[in-house]
């Protein structure tokens, strides 16, 4: 599979970024069990040693790949939307844009099911046992998607959205898109531009108010 995850934000550092582009490769094939920091190293073309001047350990990796994924994926799902449209149009285009980010970077959404299901310590740097340090230090790694629950809660205010907390209505509105967008990858299902667009107008209607 080749990597099409090019550049995360703030780079500089080549060695850095070969890294992480082939932790990202590695974890969306094998997952985080199944590869080692040899052949992370192998993949990115660096000595083992090479790795632990960048990073603490194999979860400080994972955990920093993380956060320069969100800040990108929130990079590329708010381009070209204006707080001044209406709530709809808003969404329409951060779920295309979403759909085109996963066309240009499978390996992320092949990845997200490996980052959602990991223990809140090596993501976060917080366990369950403390639920509110869990919520400020995931609210900090989430702070770049802000503005879409920002979205969600002018929608809601203005009733144009249906009084959900805004982690639900981005469950119904964009998890479906990446776990399409996913499979989109994998070549199990296909979606031309109408079938897109009745899937995000779906999504859609499953959040609006209904008056």
């Amino acid at each position: 599979m080749n990597v099409h995850y090019a550049a995360v934000r703030g780079m500089t550092d080549d060695k850095r970024r070969a890294i992480l582009n082939a932790t990202l490769c590695l974890l969306s094939q094998r997952g985080f069990h199944g590869f080692s920091m040899k052949q992370l190293a192998e993949r990115a073309g660096v000595a083992a040693g090479t790795i632990y001047l960048y990073f603490h350990d194999k979860e400080d990796l994972i955990q920093q790949l993380h956060q320069d994924i969100i800040e990108e994926v929130g990079c590329h799902l708010l381009a070209d939307v204006d707080d001044d449209w209406p709530v709809a149009q808003q969404y329409h285009q951060i779920a295309r844009n979403l759909w085109q980010f996963s066309l240009q970077a499978p390996e992320i959404m092949l990845s997200k099911g490996q980052f959602d299901t990991m223990p809140p310590d090596i993501l976060f740097g917080a366990s369950y046992e403390s639920p509110e340090l869990l919520l400020a230090a995931r609210e900090k790694v989430f702070d770049p998607v802000r503005p879409i629950k920002e979205m969600y809660q002018r929608g809601r205010d203005s009733q144009q959205l249906k009084n959900l907390p805004e982690d639900v209505l981005m469950a119904l509105s964009i998890e479906p898109i990446c776990n399409l967008a996913r499979d989109h990858c994998l070549g199990m299902i296909q979606l031309d531009e109408a079938g897109l667009g009745a899937v995000i107008e779906a999504c859609w209607d499953a959040i609006r108010y209904h008056h």
